[in-house]
C-alpha cells in the first residue's frame, strides 16, 4: 500500500537532512562546486560588463549566448559528476581521490553525457531568449531606463546574486532553470553509477522522478526554501543601500561576494545530494520490488525500503 502524501513528502525532506549531515561531515565536497562557481562568476562579470555585445549582429549575439550558457552548463556538469565521483568513493568506503574523480569526469562521465549536457543547455536558451524578448517589450512599456552601467563592487555583487533581475517574471523562469537543473541531476548518476548510455540514462532519471514525483517536489520546495534563506541576508543588503542610499565600504561587497559564492555553492550542492541519494534509494527499491515479486510478497512503497546513507558504512553502491 503506498504511503500517505505527507509521510511521502516528509520522506523528500529526510533526503535533505541527510546532505546536510555529509557536508557537515565532509567539507571538501563543496569544493568542485566553488570552484565551479569562480569560473562562472567571472564569465558572468566579463560578459556582462566587458564583452562588446554592441559589435555584433543579433544573429551572432545569439549565437555567442548559446555557447556561453553551453560552457557555464559544461561547468555545473564537471561539478556535478565530481560530487557523484566523491560520493562513490564514500559510498563504497574507499579513501577520497581527486584524481580518480576527476579522472573519471573528464574521460568518462562528461563525454558520455555530453548529449544531455546539449539538451539542458538549449533548453535553458530558450528560456533565456523568452526571458528576454518579456523583458524588452516590459522595459519598451515602461520606457527604456537603462543605461551603460559600470564596473563596480556592488553592481558585480548584485550582478552575481541576480538583484538586478528580480521580478515575479523572473522569478518564474528561474524556478522553471531549478526543474530542468534538478532533472539534469536525476538523470547524471544513471552515468556515473552505473554506465548506462545517455538516451538510457534520460529515461532511467525520468523513470525515477514518474516513481517519486511527491519526494521529487519535496526536495525542490526544501532546497528553494533554502535558497531564500541563504540569500536573505544579502537580499536585506541590497534593499537597504538602494532605498536609502547608504554608501557601503568596498570590503563589505568583497565579503558579499564571497558570500554569495559560497552560498551559491551550498545551494546547487543541496539540489545535487538530494537527486544523487533519491537515485540511490530508487535503486534499492528497484531491487526490493523485483525481490517481493519474487516471493510473492505485496509491492513496497519507497519509505517501506530503508533510506540509504553516505554515512553508514553500508556499500549500497557495491
Amino acid at each position: 500500500m503506498e504511503s500517505p502524501f505527507f509521510d511521502r513528502a516528509a520522506g523528500g525532506a529526510t533526503v535533505i537532512k541527510q546532505s546536510l549531515r555529509v557536508i557537515t561531515t565532509f567539507p571538501i565536497l563543496l569544493l568542485p562546486i566553488f570552484i565551479c562557481w569562480v569560473f562562472w562568476a567571472a564569465g558572468t562579470l566579463y560578459f556582462e560588463y566587458r564583452f562588446p555585445w554592441q559589435m555584433y549582429s543579433l544573429s551572432a549575439r545569439l549565437l555567442f549566448a548559446f555557447l556561453i550558457i553551453t560552457g557555464f552548463t559544461l561547468l555545473y556538469s564537471i561539478a556535478a559528476f565530481m560530487l557523484l565521483e566523491f560520493l562513490q568513493q564514500l559510498e563504497r568506503g574507499r579513501p577520497f581521490s581527486s584524481s580518480r574523480a576527476i579522472g573519471k569526469t573528464i574521460f568518462r562521465d562528461i563525454p558520455m553525457a555530453l548529449p544531455i549536457i546539449l539538451i539542458w543547455a538549449f533548453i535553458d536558451f530558450l528560456l533565456m531568449v523568452i526571458n528576454a524578448v518579456v523583458s524588452s517589450l516590459s522595459r519598451d512599456e515602461e520606457g527604456d531606463k537603462e543605461g551603460d552601467e559600470q564596473f563596480t563592487l556592488e553592481s558585480a555583487a548584485k550582478t552575481l546574486a541576480g538583484y538586478d533581475d528580480f521580478s515575479l517574471w523572473n522569478l518564474t523562469i528561474g524556478a522553471m532553470e531549478k526543474g530542468i537543473r534538478m532533472i539534469t541531476f536525476l538523470i547524471f548518476p544513471a552515468i556515473a553509477w552505473e554506465s548506462i548510455s545517455p538516451f538510457k540514462a534520460i529515461k532511467k532519471g525520468f523513470g525515477v522522478l514518474k516513481a517519486h514525483p511527491v519526494e521529487f517536489v519535496s526536495g525542490y520546495v526544501t532546497t528553494l526554501s533554502a535558497a531564500v534563506i541563504i540569500f536573505l541576508p544579502p537580499g536585506l543588503l541590497f534593499y537597504l543601500s538602494d532605498k536609502f542610499h547608504w554608501k557601503v565600504p568596498d570590503p563589505v561587497w568583497v565579503v558579499t561576494i564571497i558570500y554569495c559564492g559560497i552560498g551559491w555553492s551550498f545551494y546547487l550542492y543541496l539540489e545535487q545530494t538530494f537527486t544523487a541519494l533519491l537515485y540511490l534509494w530508487n535503486m534499492k527499491w528497484e531491487k526490493e520490488v523485483l525481490l517481493a515479486e519474487k516471493e510473492g510478497r505485496p509491492t513496497l512503497s519507497l519509505q517501506d525500503v530503508r533510506q540509504p546513507s553516505f554515512l553508514d558504512n553500508i556499500a549500497d553502491l557495491n
